[in-house]
């Protein structure tokens, strides 16, 4: 406890400065859990949107089509039309969190 005559401008200028740290400190750390969410939301969309590439891809050799003709459909290399066969498609779970 601060007495009244302990009062002093600097010690009021350490105050606000302290103050200001703990809402600077506040403020990023609002930030930094609204880009993890953000983060997290990207990661299971871009999960989807690969799985979907994925079954795509499956379904037109399954077809017939070339890996060739599936990734100038895709525009990618026909590597990545040939791991998307030959992978296991993953579709995540909405709302599961990993630890």
């Amino acid at each position: 406890m601060v007495e009244l005559h302990e009062i002093t401008p600097e010690l009021v200028r350490e105050l606000s400065d302290e103050l200001e740290q703990d809402e600077i400190r506040s403020l990023v750390a609002a930030e930094v859990r609204s880009l993890s969410d953000q983060w997290k939301f990207s990661t299971v969309e871009t999960m989807e949107l690969l799985a979907r590439c994925q079954v795509r891809a499956i379904k037109l050799e399954n077809l017939g089509v070339s890996r060739s003709e599936v990734a100038r459909m895709f525009d990618v290399d026909v590597r990545t039309v040939a791991k998307w066969v030959r992978s296991d498609v993953q579709i995540p779970v909405k709302g599961w969190r990993n630890g």
